[in-house]
């Protein structure tokens, strides 16, 4: 939703907010009046601000709604400021968010592997069948592919490269799909048991869904992936020509 500033004063709501119970400012995007859109600093504990808890597929962590109705909003920076300012600010917060992903879905596969190799089946531990191997095989694969792109998003934001729009992307969209494969997959090996409340194998499950829509869906984050490509393809082109 838009969200408007006159006079210093900041209208509008906002939902879900990460962690929006318990955080003690926020930073939002805002229309500046006429002058286009800018970045705000609001004080979560002042007046004209409302936080309401919701409801989520993930009860492990707080979503909230956060409406403001004529709260005190500080201007971040000056001049004039775009949506590609915007893009850049979720580049970085894709990076840090693909590490926790990518934490995820190391611990599924850990849960996972104990977990197959405690269990026995026909008198033998079922990991040792070739139908489990070949599945924990294909998260393995997928949560180091996961890992090595989120250090080159790493990288480049350390750097300030150029690179970032792409190697943001690319950590996004490879974390996203291994935290969902290996959170499925970690239910899958647990059999009967990983499907009850039992055990925790759902609350991994739940939170690979809710940050895989983080920040953006995985179709925006793959738009941004091949477009970054194909830019840079382009610049290529026009320097060889």
């Amino acid at each position: 939703m838009r969200h408007g500033v006159t006079g210093g004063r900041l209208a509008g709501s906002k939902w879900p907010v990460l962690d929006g119970a318990v955080a003690d400012f926020a930073i939002v995007v805002a229309q500046d009046g006429d002058a286009g859109p800018a970045l705000f600093r609001v004080d979560l504990a002042g007046a004209g601000v409302t936080r309401t808890s919701l409801r989520t597929v993930d009860p492990s962590r707080e979503q909230s709604r956060i409406d403001f109705d004529g709260a005190a909003a500080e201007r971040i920076g000056t001049g004039t400021f775009a949506w590609a300012d915007v893009e850049r600010l979720l580049d970085r917060a894709a990076v840090l968010l693909a590490f926790e992903q990518v934490g995820g879905a190391t611990e599924c596969l850990e849960m996972a592997t104990s977990y197959a190799r405690e269990r026995n089946a026909f008198g033998r531990p079922i990991g040792s069948f070739q139908a489990i191997k070949h599945k924990l095989a294909d998260v393995y694969i997928a949560t180091e592919l996961a890992r090595s792109n989120a250090y080159y998003g790493a990288w480049a934001l350390s750097t300030d490269a150029a690179e970032l729009p792409i190697a943001a992307a690319a950590a996004r969209v490879a974390a996203s799909d291994a935290y969902h494969l290996a959170s499925k997959e970690n239910i899958q090996t647990h059999g009967g048991m990983g499907f009850t409340w039992q055990l925790d194998c759902h609350l991994y499950y739940r939170r690979s869904k809710m940050l895989a829509l983080t920040l953006g869906s995985q179709p925006h984050w793959r738009e941004r992936l091949v477009s970054g490509f194909e830019a840079r393809v382009e610049a290529q082109d026009k320097a060889a020509a």
